[in-house]
């Protein structure tokens, strides 16, 4: 979200965590969508763009949830399939996707020049990671389970045993 509102995009951010969603509105998020509250939140963002849709999607749910995304996304939108929260498989219709002429990418790990490029605006525009939480080595089961329920921002295990937020 720092990122893409550092070279100016308007910034929709979805969780069913309200706790989650202020923190994005602490952040600078444009909007927020609590998709426990809206379990169809395509329509909400829909309504947040003016019946546009949005260009990217950062997808990292996975399943039907693509279904949803698909439907916020504008003419020649794009998704960036990030990672599989509920399920590996993608359920979509295929005629939204080919009318939108959407495109929808697997995201795994990017190329070294793109690294270098990220650090360089890192570092332009001053951002700062969100760091949920720093586990010592010693606790790195911990940090995996912390993982699994959804942490805000990174998870930090430092190989020495100073441990710090």
């Amino acid at each position: 979200m720092q990122i893409a509102q550092a070279f100016g995009a308007h910034t929709i951010v979805t969780s069913r965590s309200s706790e989650k969603l202020e923190r994005a509105k602490a952040l600078g998020a444009t909007a927020v969508i609590d998709t426990s509250a809206n379990p169809n939140w395509s329509v909400a963002a829909l309504e947040l763009t003016g019946g546009r849709g949005v260009d990217h999607v950062l997808e990292i749910i996975g399943g039907d949830n693509v279904s949803q995304s698909a439907a916020t996304l504008a003419s020649a939108g794009r998704i960036a399939q990030i990672g599989f929260l509920k399920e590996p498989e993608i359920i979509l219709p295929a005629v939204p996707i080919m009318l939108k002429r959407a495109i929808i990418r697997g995201i795994s790990v990017g190329h070294r020049r793109a690294f270098e490029n990220m650090n360089r605006a890192i570092d332009e525009y001053r951002i700062k990671p969100v760091v949920d939480k720093v586990y010592a080595f010693k606790d790195a089961h911990a940090a995996f389970d912390h993982l699994e329920r959804g942490p805000f921002g990174k998870i930090v295990v430092r190989l020495s045993n100073e441990v710090g937020n």
